[in-house]
């Protein structure tokens, strides 16, 4: 595997070990000025400041975060990432107040990585089990 590739994964890894440590500041150095980000609900691609903003009420609703990493493969400017988020949900989030509940919330997403930088993010969350897990949607074993 190229040197290359092995600096874009560990470019992916430091971004989401900067997210867990909430450093918003490191998070948005990693990005590029013009990232777009494709989150599935959304109704379109998101740019930079979106995901910032984002990011910032992810951090004040959903803390002691870590993502566990699972998987990770790369190739060319691409690095795909599958990991488990691990998460408490102690603040507003969603529009719902702290309940205290953890969550486990598999994800993978493919970035694509230019100049040293995040330059576009796909993503692909179990959001519909992360709001299951904090009461927000009925689970299939509550139906």
């Amino acid at each position: 595997m190229s040197t290359q590739t092995e600096q874009n994964k560990a470019i992916v890894r430091r971004n989401y070990e900067t997210a867990d440590k909430n450093d918003l500041s490191t998070f948005s150095e990693q990005l590029a000025p013009d990232l777009v980000l494709h989150y599935p609900g959304m109704p379109g691609p998101l740019n930079r400041e979106a995901l910032l903003q984002m990011m910032n009420l992810m951090f004040s609703g959903l803390t002691q975060r870590q993502h566990v990493f699972e998987e990770q493969i790369a190739e060319g400017d691409k690095v795909v990432t599958r990991v488990t988020l691990h998460a408490v949900h102690t603040g507003e989030f969603q529009g719902m107040p702290g309940t205290g509940k953890q969550i486990v919330v598999p994800q993978i997403a493919i970035h694509r990585i230019q100049n040293g930088k995040i330059a576009d993010v796909w993503v692909s969350s179990d959001d519909v089990s992360m709001m299951q897990q904090l009461g927000l949607m009925p689970s299939q074993a509550n139906q």
